[in-house]
């Protein structure tokens, strides 16, 4: 599994030193942060302890999106989980599933993790593939960044001492694929338009918490493609005989 972990926006040089730590502790090295609201000088380096070379060769982007393009599946991290089961953009996932469905994959893996004040937007979220909550007291949900990265770290890292084999996940091609597919086929079946986001959400959704592997992915692909040629032909069909 290859991971990279992505601060956004963080507010606080020492949580940024004690995230590079812990992916030095959990053997991770891949280091993205975007857009940084803080220095990271001595107290980043000083909690960073002997991973400063973690540290030193972070990229720092301007956008989520850059930090994020190359990547197959993107886990975005929220304490503001659905509380409603209308909220799909907020449907989560807990961090052991996550650990155990990906521990055997080759797939580029990207961490995304909020601002200290104010975490993911909906609109970060919505770049994610699936996102994820670590449960926790309804009196106080949010987790420190660096306690949060250490919780999703340790599960990770847990995963890959004692995993078995499991199928290799869809890739982000695939699923991007069978999504734009399942697009198409909502739309061939005029489906109205204020249902159609939320029923592609809501598939979006489906795809990311089964983690379908590549053969599922082209499989669905490719019955959804037929489904809406079918659809194509009735059509065609309908406006010769009304000719």
């Amino acid at each position: 599994m290859k991971l990279r972990v992505v601060l956004t926006e963080p507010e606080r040089e020492g949580n940024v030193g004690s995230v590079a730590r812990l992916m030095k502790n959990f053997g991770f090295n891949d280091l993205w942060i975007v857009n940084p609201k803080c220095q990271l000088n001595a107290k980043a380096v000083a909690l960073a302890s002997r991973a400063n070379d973690v540290l030193n060769s972070a990229r720092i982007v301007k956008t989520l999106q850059e930090a994020i393009s190359d990547c197959d599946v993107v886990i975005g991290t929220t304490s503001l989980s659905a509380r409603r089961p209308s909220n799909l953009l907020r449907t989560a996932v807990p961090p052991d599933r996550i650990a155990r469905e990906l521990v055997n994959s080759k797939s580029k893996i990207a961490l995304v993790l909020g601002r200290e004040s104010s975490g993911l937007s909906n609109v970060e979220l919505n770049q994610c593939d699936f996102v994820v909550t670590i449960p926790s007291s309804k009196e106080y949900r949010a987790l420190n960044v660096s306690t949060a990265c250490a919780i999703l770290l340790y599960e990770l890292s847990k995963n890959m001492h004692y995993s078995e084999v499991s199928v290799t996940p869809a890739d982000r091609l695939a699923r991007k694929t069978l999504l734009d597919n399942f697009s198409k086929l909502s739309q061939a079946a005029c489906v109205p338009e204020y249902k159609r986001k939320l029923t592609e959400r809501a598939f979006r959704n489906l795809v990311s918490r089964q983690f379908i592997s590549k053969r599922e992915a082209l499989l669905l692909t490719g019955t959804f493609r037929r489904a809406v040629m079918m659809f194509e032909r009735l059509r065609s069909r309908r406006k010769s005989t009304l000719k």
